[in-house]
């Protein structure tokens, strides 16, 4: 009886993985919420899936069902979807819009390869499938935030760093603050910056 129902939790299992779309990336704790088996046959069975090269074991708890490349093979997860089976995986929350900003407002810089998420869990850094995600924690309010343009500005030069912020970049900051008239929403937002960042908050403002 024992061999039966573990038999067709395995099958349980590799249904739902079957289903799930090339790309995502997910966790054995979203197969036991799903109530297809203990922890240990879904452990089993997982591990028997990847051995068939069903899915793919990426880190500790961490799996995927890889895309694949007919020149290539098996590609890489997204970033995005690392950080999506993390989100699911804690019931936290992850948000982006600092990586983001800087693509919106046009800057150029290489920070972006090595993304910081806002985060309600802990500060760490996750290292899956190659990858380095940074998980940052914030306050309720930086993740309440809104994408409006003075908000977008103090998260770009979160985003770029204090060692990072070229004259360029600041010049492209105060046209974008001069052009849509931000000082006022600004000097508000700057309540929330890091100590680091008001001089450069301060030099958007010259003539905005």
């Amino acid at each position: 009886m024992f061999h039966m129902s573990r038999l067709r939790a395995s099958k349980g299992i590799r249904r739902y993985v079957q289903g799930i779309e090339p790309g995502t990336v997910f966790t054995p704790a979203e197969l036991i919420r799903e109530r297809l088996g203990s922890s240990q046959a879904i452990r089993q069975a997982l591990c028997r899936l990847a051995a068939d090269g069903v899915i793919r074991h990426l880190a500790k708890g961490y799996y995927d069902v890889p895309r694949i490349n007919a020149q290539i093979g098996a590609l890489s997860p997204s970033v995005e979807a690392i950080v999506a089976a993390h989100a699911r995986k804690t019931g936290g929350i992850i948000e982006r819009p600092a990586l983001d900003a800087v693509n919106k407002l046009g800057l150029t810089t290489q920070v972006v390869a090595k993304p910081v998420y806002r985060t309600n869990l802990f500060s760490r850094d996750l290292r899956i499938a190659g990858q380095r995600i940074r998980l940052r924690t914030v306050g309720p309010q930086a993740l309440a935030r809104t994408d409006e343009p003075a908000e977008l500005v103090i998260d770009a030069l979160q985003s770029l760093g204090k060692q990072r912020i070229s004259q360029a970049d600041i010049q492209t900051l105060r046209d974008f603050v001069r052009e849509h008239r931000l000082g006022p929403k600004l000097r508000k937002s700057a309540k929330r910056a890091p100590i680091w960042m008001l001089p450069y908050i301060d030099a958007l403002l010259v003539k905005a």
